[in-house]
């Protein structure tokens, strides 16, 4: 049996959700038979898997101890460039080659970073958890470098992801492309489908609707830098209105560029409009990345 007391980074989570968190191990099959044959309590009271929690309810697990397993952590490499950060959130300039997720080619994936600078930094103490752990608000692709929003407790994270659903954070990227845009500055509407097999994106007649800004900022003869404005936000989306337009990013060999080692692309830019009173002293802010194309 497993009873735990609900702190505020639990909160706010459908019971299932909260203990599949805590209990990775914990067969999925047999938590929700435990929900079935009332197993699971909340305050004493037999609740369904989709009960949201309340900081300081008591959880109740009838199943045995070896059911659980164990969760560790282990940290890993922290060497993160930070662009900002205070008690919730925290803005990392991410270099290329790192993926945000995952571990493409072995590599420390950035979510795993941020973990393991704030725990070096006794900000995230594992031990203190029961479900939550730093994660990132966004992402961006393993060759795009630039800014990255990650939240360092629960609350900030519901809360920013949320104004990232209401388009409430404007993420600007700049790129350059090999060959220059049809027009000066334009918005185009086009419709999205993944190859998952190739990961590429095409343009179709049905699928994600996208809508992408974009504005040239400086241009020769045969290459721009653009700076883009995303109206939504899918993957790839940039790469692959670009090459539409006949201009991919420059070393976006995947979307047709004649050079190769990666695009030119870069997350430069945050601003926020932010309506959640917990993240609102974001909108005064303007953050900037590094990089350079």
């Amino acid at each position: 049996m497993k009873k735990l007391t609900i702190n505020p980074n639990d909160a706010g989570q459908r019971a299932d959700k909260f203990i599949q968190k805590a209990f990775p191990s914990l067969p999925a099959a047999l938590m929700y038979k435990a929900f079935r044959k009332k197993d699971i309590k909340v305050n004493g009271k037999w609740i369904k898997e989709n009960v949201f929690l309340n900081e300081g309810d008591e959880l109740s697990i009838y199943l045995p101890d070896d059911c659980f397993g164990t969760k560790t952590f282990t940290p890993t490499e922290d060497n993160i460039t930070v662009i900002y950060e205070d008690g919730n959130i925290i803005i990392i300039d991410k270099e290329k080659g790192v993926p945000c997720q995952g571990g493409e080619g072995g590599k420390t994936p950035l979510c795993d970073m941020l973990k393991s600078y704030l725990y070096n930094r006794k900000e995230f103490i594992p031990e203190n958890e029961q479900s939550f752990s730093p994660a990132l608000c966004n992402r961006i692709d393993t060759n795009t470098v630039g800014l990255v929003i990650g939240a360092k407790n629960a609350a900030a994270l519901r809360s920013m992801n949320e104004a990232i659903r209401n388009r409430e954070v404007k993420k600007y990227y700049l790129c350059k492309t090999e060959g220059i845009p049809p027009k000066a500055e334009d918005e185009i509407s086009l419709f999205l489908t993944k190859d998952k097999l190739e990961n590429k994106m095409y343009v179709t007649d049905k699928g994600e609707a996208t809508l992408t800004y974009y504005k040239v900022l400086e241009k020769t003869m045969d290459s721009a830098t653009v700076e883009i404005d995303l109206k939504t936000g899918k993957s790839h989306q940039i790469r692959a209105v670009m090459a539409h337009l006949g201009c991919p990013l420059m070393g976006d060999s995947k979307y047709g560029a004649k050079t190769k080692g990666g695009q030119k692309l870069i997350s430069y830019k945050l601003s926020f409009n932010i309506k959640s009173p917990l993240l609102s002293y974001l909108n005064e802010k303007t953050f900037y990345s590094k990089h350079v194309l």
